[in-house]
């Protein structure tokens, strides 16, 4: 049965924490305090892992109720700051359509910042019921990969390889006792349809000779873990050639599994195998193997004990051999390990996955999954649409007021909370509150080219800045320094954050590559075909235009050098085609349309199966386009600073603003408060929304 996915990030800001969920039911975004200030973080995570210690400890003494109570408070009080208000109304409504769907719930959990990646987040406490969340429904940690690897069609028999570590210098496991319950719970129903391999020898020649010596689907590794703070890196410990132990880093086993294409599942029964650095997840021994291509990884986010260890295994793969689909099997894994142990060692094994997909094996009778973007090039329509002019209303705009002046600049850019970024001629790049002008950060040149274009992360804390030069800079505002530099290798301006924060798309020359958070690049793909002989059509531009991902950061479309604009998946396919008389100028997009400007001053507006609905002619070329994020509204920028708001639904339109020179950014401020625009000169203003666009508001 389908599950019923509630996606919850937590993103740390300097001064607050930002809270979003989304879910079929809807989605909620709240600003909210942190429960605790850095160094009362780091002092409760120490006593949360001296209780979950205590739970365990054989040594009997007075108040043994005290561990339990203080690691529940800690969930507690995290519930009470991230589960509120209109979070707490969307789970609601979740928790009440899966029990009336019957259909299974799982939260799925996502951090951004320094902090909060380190947080034990199974402790979250169910509001409703002052029960362990984790108890009840799954509570996993959602990596959402780029390009996700699908579930495994399985041909029979399921093949588990297992790793035992046993270097002499360590203490001992109790491997033998933990291979014999695995082997058990996965065979106990047939032999024939599991086949249990564990090698006799425990070195990573050992396991790099298995791996590739034919397919496995899951990994299951028992060993002694650890994380290096100085190398920035986990771990897992193996033997050496002299039967000490070996340091198996997470960069290491990432390049040792790369090259298993049906390997689905690895369980880490090594201790602080979950744990990461405080700048990023992909530091952690599981979440590398995520980014190896493995969908599903469960690691141990503090100390376990042998007994728990072994009771957790054998009760998940129990599930795993019962058809239930990974998440549900650890939550079910959990509750025996809290009812056999009566620890708080439940909450240790930590599940990673890269997608909210929860089966990772499929059976050959499954029906063949939907695409989630189903347009076709056959939808496409070549049936004339008439050129309208927009029928603007006499309505004199009202200016709030000039905000700053930021000197002459090349693009304005609005980001979260109202933040406008200015990348300015001097080389600097300036960011402002919108709401008053007050200059919040002013980030330094770092011996390049001055900027050119700048894309937002979705939260305030990163602003990128491309250059001259092609390179691309990743800024931390609250130091105003870099966080990493990118040089792709040739010029260009386009830039684009994707939704989520984790991907950086850009274009050199007519290919599109994408990076990942540290910088690396994941993709290079060709976004369009050049002729032989690079000759152009009468009318093509070879430089491309504006790239920005889709909803849902599936897909990205990008502007191309032959006047088209394509939408590209993971594998520089081309899912569609909007095909252009004259370069591209500006790129926007809905859930529901596309609006791309035009050098000829028209804006088109297309269905994502490719049918052109409306064109409008503006007649100056359209440098901006902004869609309302709350009302069906469009605001067109053209070159000679007229900017007009368009009523998708009625066609309605008005002068938005008139500006003293070109518009280097234009957009929508959030919850309805107004309009800004910047000019290449610097001048930044205030606008107040129109009669007719308050009135939307409010009749919604």
């Amino acid at each position: 049965m389908k599950g019923l996915p509630f996606r919850l990030e937590i993103i740390e800001g300097a001064t607050e924490w930002i809270v979003r969920c989304s879910s079929e039911c809807g989605e909620a975004s709240i600003r909210v305090p942190p429960p605790y200030s850095e160094g009362e973080l780091k002092t409760t995570l120490a006593r949360v892992e001296t209780s979950l210690t205590r739970s365990y400890s054989s040594k009997v003494t007075r108040g043994t109720a005290a561990p339990e109570r203080s690691v529940r408070e800690f969930g507690k009080r995290l519930t009470e700051v991230v589960i509120r208000d209109a979070i707490s109304l969307q789970l609601d409504r979740c928790i009440n359509r899966a029990k009336t769907q019957e259909r299974p719930l799982r939260i799925l959990v996502r951090t951004d910042g320094p902090h909060v990646g380190r947080i034990p987040w199974e402790y979250l406490v169910d509001p409703s019921r002052k029960d362990y969340l984790a108890l009840r429904v799954p509570v996993v940690r959602d990596l959402r990969l780029m390009d996700p690897v699908p579930p495994l069609t399985l041909t029979l028999p399921l093949r588990v390889l297992g790793i035992s570590a046993r270097p002499s210098d360590l203490p001992p496991l109790e491997e033998k006792r933990e291979r014999d319950r695995i082997a058990h719970a996965l065979q106990r129903n047939s032999s024939d349809n599991v086949d249990v391999h564990w090698l006799p020898g425990d070195r990573w020649q050992d396991l790099a000779q298995a791996l590739r010596s034919g397919p496995w689907h899951v990994l299951h590794c028992v060993c002694h873990g650890g994380f290096d703070e100085d190398l920035n890196s986990g771990y897992i410990q193996l033997s050496g050639e002299d039967g000490s132990a070996m340091r198996l880093h997470a960069g290491d086993f990432e390049r040792l599994i790369a090259h298993s294409p049906h390997l689905r599942l690895v369980v880490l029964n090594a201790c602080d195998s979950a744990v990461s650095g405080d700048e990023d997840v992909f530091t952690s021994t599981a979440a590398s193997l995520l980014l190896a291509g493995v969908p599903a990884v469960v690691a141990m986010q503090y100390e376990i004990t042998d007994d728990a260890a072994l009771v957790f295994a054998s009760s998940f793969y129990e599930g795993i051999a019962d058809g239930l689909p990974v998440d549900r099997a650890v939550t079910r894994a959990r509750e025996e390990v809290k009812m056999r142990q009566g620890s708080l060692e439940w909450a240790t094994p930590v599940l990673f996955l890269a997608s909210d997909q929860t089966r990772v094996f499929a059976s050959a009778d499954d029906p063949p999954q939907r695409p989630r973007t189903p347009p076709s090039r056959q939808d496409f329509t070549t049936d004339p649409i008439g050129l309208s002019k927009p029928t603007l209303e006499e309505q004199l705009p009202e200016r709030i007021g000039v905000l700053a002046e930021a000197g002459p600049c090349s693009c304005l850019a609005l980001g979260p909370a109202n933040l406008l970024a200015a990348a300015c001629e001097d080389g600097l790049i300036r960011v402002f509150a919108a709401t008053d002008g007050e200059l919040v950060a002013q980030c330094p040149p770092v011996q390049r080219e001055n900027p050119v274009s700048l894309a937002w992360s979705p939260w305030r804390r990163h602003v990128a800045s491309r250059h001259e030069d092609g390179a691309v800079v990743v800024w931390d505002l609250q130091t105003e320094s870099p966080v990493c530099v990118i040089s792709p290798g040739g010029q260009s301006d386009t830039l684009a954050f994707s939704g989520d924060g984790r991907w950086l798309a850009l274009t050199v020359g007519n290919r599109l590559q994408v990076y990942d958070a540290r910088g690396a690049r994941v993709r290079d793909l060709q976004a369009w075909p050049v002729k032989k002989g690079g000759m152009l059509r009468t009318g093509e531009n070879a430089t491309p235009g504006p790239v920005t991902f889709t909803p849902g950061d599936r897909h990205v479309l990008v502007a191309c050098g032959d006047n088209s604009v394509r939408q590209l998946n993971v594998h520089g396919q081309s899912v569609m085609t909007w095909p252009h008389h004259q370069a591209v100028l500006s790129v926007a997009c809905t859930e529901d349309l596309v609006a791309t400007g035009c050098l000829d001053g028209q804006v088109r507006f297309w269905s994502w199966q490719g049918r052109l609905l409306r064109r409008t002619g503006y007649g100056k070329p359209t440098r901006n386009l902004a869609f309302s994020p709350d009302l069906p509204v469009l605001a067109v920028a053209d070159e000679e600073g007229t900017v007009t708001f368009r009523d998708l639904n009625s066609g309605k339109s008005s002068i938005a603003a008139k500006l003293v020179g070109q518009p280097a950014g234009a957009a929508f401020l959030e919850n309805g408060t107004g309009f800004v625009t910047g000019t290449r000169t610097g001048v930044i203003e205030r606008w107040a929304l129109p009669d007719w666009i308050v009135d939307l508001g409010g009749a919604s």
